[in-house]
């Protein structure tokens, strides 16, 4: 947008201000109908009239969220500067290429790309160094029996590269079917392989097949138990998936550990080692036990696995590199150390200690351990930025120097491959792909092509708020350079702070759209998160939790007391996990707050166990058939602390009817019971027929989505 376009929107804003006002006193959101429905346990008793929404089939279900997603539509699209906001955000992402992932396999890079003016990424390779591209999956040319968009899930080549298996599922559902394409002629085998939602596969030495996890036949989408007793195949390239050989699954008993039903049962092998490793992977859980077996045997279906780490290891991530394991172990040992012991006489307690702990933690979300032919490549975290570090061969550990305050989000490397790729932005710095070699520097593969757009207007800080208890707790801050600080910015500040994963820094062209017009945008790295390794993480999780949102509530007060916003123009946003701090901000402080949005969020904690991706989180939150457990998740649930007659501001809640992470029906929940309870700002639930939790999505949805968010937060900002 140039400066008149910007000054018209300026002077355009009270009579749409106006427009947007008028739609929310004239007309009304659709009712919900309220039923009856208590839980009574523990001493609580918990009122829920809208556990209805629970049942899919329900008749009043999919009418009441059309007529929602309706509803909101329209008082979106009255919002002050929507459709400019929507244009300009068009004109930053839709000629921005963009790659995200990458495998080197000898002389071939395999690269997930969307093109300028594509929806959906696609699958490339580059079958020499300085040749084009060659397009072998292409989401867009397909559509299944709906009609809905096709988004691509995941991929994996053959170590040879003449070979590649992928997955795609359509309308954001994640519900993968698996093809195996030739990548010579682009044919393919003929099988397709269903319920391979996190298939990961790992191909046999001579790309004759695969291992990979499939979920359990017979497994009812949407139950509670849909996600259990996944099994671990190996699939043999042309025959029927029937035939395959099961490797290990739920109530499978290796070496002492009984893998739980939770437990995704993943295979790991690479090139030149002739061992496998086991990772019964606990839904969402960060320690997990790891076991390992002759390669050989385990293509048998009948390993005699031996433990590398079990549960009391506290191992957070490994690497294989021929017949050494490396372990991020944290026994001991909170922020992590690095150990080496021999995958064919495993033993942790006699390992080598090649990385002792440090001040700053080992990330092992995001970027783990990767080995290559050159060692091992790790990360460090520091409170959100990032460091790169490898071990040698020989065991020395070498710092490589970071170009810029960069968030590291992939490491791509091969055991038979030199250096390591590496997937990074940072707060004011576009993601790219920089490739590092032994003796090099980390330098720009131009495989991600930088944008036309510049990023020097915008300056990124760091403010320290103090919790209530005393703890220091980041803000991390993105806004125009010389902003001045006298609270008139409107402001979107964000919290996660789940799993242990980190927000690093981070950024997207989309925000440009809100900078611009002279937003300020904050992420708070309340406990919960990763930042500074596993005690910053325990400190919010399950009982701990509460931590997570009053850090948020204090980090907002801080950027608040900085001149950076005022109550009357800060607007939060929480997704997915992150609806839990949303939510309880919300309705702990609602004085604080002009807006809040609930991005597909975790709203009704309590109610853990009854959606189909409830029994993987229990780790991280709790499970409620533990009663200390159960209370913890009470003490979470936004939904049921919302109360009559109160003064909430005005709330955006957004879902997407197929989401398979976090059920449509908590936020939708969250809405009706606000909608009702509410004596303050409008209550709109955005809903999209054709997307699911947000991986899938096309360019252009994100893009809405975001029109969307940014004009809700102009607004709230300039009422």
């Amino acid at each position: 947008m140039d400066r008149r376009d910007f000054v018209l929107s300026l002077t355009a804003t009270t009579f749409l201000s106006f427009s947007y006002k008028a739609h929310a006193q004239t007309t009304k959101p659709p009712v919900a109908k309220q039923v009856d429905a208590v839980d009574a346990r523990l001493g609580y008793t918990l009122r829920d009239p809208y556990r209805w929404m629970e049942n899919p089939k329900d008749p009043d279900w999919e009418p009441w969220m059309r007529a929602q997603g309706d509803y909101a539509r329209r008082a979106l699209d009255a919002l002050p500067d929507h459709d400019a906001l929507l244009r300009r955000i068009g004109e930053l992402t839709g000629d921005l290429p963009l790659a995200s992932r990458l495998q080197r396999t000898g002389n071939a890079t395999f690269l997930e790309f969307r093109p300028s003016g594509a929806s959906v990424a696609k699958l490339y390779v580059i079958e020499r160094p300085g040749a084009e591209k060659k397009l072998l999956v292409d989401p867009e040319s397909a559509k299944d029996a709906s009609g809905a968009h096709m988004s691509l899930d995941w991929w994996r080549a053959s170590d040879d590269g003449t070979l590649v298996a992928y997955g795609m599922s359509p309308a954001g559902s994640e519900e993968s079917v698996a093809r195996i394409m030739r990548v010579a002629d682009g044919t393919h085998f003929p099988e397709a392989i269903d319920r391979a939602r996190f298939a990961s596969p790992q191909w046999l030495p001579d790309g004759s097949g695969f291992f990979y996890t499939r979920g359990r036949e017979g497994a009812v989408r949407g139950a509670a138990d849909y996600l259990l007793n996944t099994v671990s195949w190996l699939h043999r390239l042309g025959t029927d998936p029937k035939q395959d050989v099961r490797i290990a699954g739920g109530g499978d008993t290796v070496d002492g550990y009984t893998l739980l039903p939770i437990d995704f049962p993943f295979v790991v092998v690479t090139p030149g080692s002739d061992i496998a490793l086991l990772l019964p992977f606990g839904g969402v859980r960060r320690e997990n036990p790891l076991f390992a077996a002759p390669l050989a045997e385990v293509m048998t279906g009948k390993p005699r696995w031996q433990a590398v780490a079990r549960m009391e290891d506290r191992a957070t991530s490994f690497a294989l590199r021929g017949r050494d394991v490396y372990v991020v172990s944290e026994k001991d040992a909170p922020l992590g150390r690095i150990l080496r012991t021999s995958a064919t006489a495993p033993d942790l307690a006699r390992a080598t200690v090649v990385v002792p702990e440090a001040k700053t933690p080992i990330e092992t979300s995001d970027a783990g351990l990767v080995a290559t032919r050159d060692g091992v490549y790790f990360a460090r975290q520091n409170g959100g930025p990032m460091t790169l570090h490898r071990i040698t061969p020989g065991g020395q550990v070498t710092d490589i120097p970071m170009p810029f305050d960069a968030g590291i989000y992939a490491l791509f490397g091969s055991t038979d491959q030199d250096g390591v790729d590496v997937r990074m932005s940072g707060w004011v710095e576009p993601a790219g792909l920089y490739r590092y070699r032994p003796g090099g520097r980390l330098v720009d593969t131009g495989l991600s092509p930088r944008p036309t757009f510049s990023t020097t207007p915008y300056e990124s800080m760091r403010l320290i708020a103090t919790a209530r208890d005393g703890t220091k707790v980041p803000v991390s801050i993105i806004a125009k350079k010389g902003l001045k600080r006298v609270g008139s910015a409107p402001a979107l500040g964000q919290c996660y702070s789940s799993y242990g994963i980190s927000a690093a820094p981070y950024f997207s062209p989309r925000s440009i759209a809100f900078l611009e017009r002279g937003g300020v945008l904050f992420e708070v790295h309340a406990r919960g998160g990763g930042e500074f390794g596993s005690p910053w993480w325990r400190a919010g999780q399950k009982a701990n939790k509460p931590n997570t949102w009053r850090d948020f509530i204090d980090g907002c007060e801080a950027v608040v007391k900085a001149g950076w916003t005022s109550p009357k123009r800060l607007t939060i946003m929480g997704t997915s996990a992150g609806g839990i701090a949303v939510g309880n901000a919300l309705v702990e402080r609602p004085d604080l707050f002009a807006g809040a949005i609930d991005n597909v969020g975790w709203t009704n904690t309590s109610r853990a166990g009854v959606e189909q991706n409830s029994a993987p989180n229990f780790p991280e939150f709790g499970d409620p058939s533990n009663e200390a457990e159960y209370r913890g998740l009470v003490a979470m649930d936004a939904y049921q602390k919302v109360k009559d007659g109160t003064h909430y501001p005005a709330v955006l809640a957004m879902t997407g009817m197929t989401d398979p992470r976090v059920a449509p029906w908590h936020p939708a929940k969250m809405a009706a019971r606000l909608q009702h309870a509410s004596t303050g700002g409008p209550v709109l639930l955005r809903v999209d027929f054709d997307a699911g939790h947000g991986l899938g999505s096309t360019r252009q949805q994100t893009d809405a989505q975001w029109a969307d968010v940014f004009a809700f937060v102009l607004a709230q900002g300039r009422a």
